[in-house]
């Protein structure tokens, strides 16, 4: 029994970590420019 994944197993983890963090920093600066919009006038 081995639990060496499978090949490019590690690309995928990667590209869906990346995704996922992009995902977020994008809601990120979208929150934070409506707070920006809002408060400002």
């Amino acid at each position: 029994m081995s639990d060496t994944p499978q090949p490019g197993y590690d690309s995928r983890l990667f590209r869906r970590t990346l995704l996922s963090v992009m995902a977020i920093q994008v809601a990120t600066l979208l929150l934070l420019w409506l707070l920006q919009i809002r408060y400002t006038r």
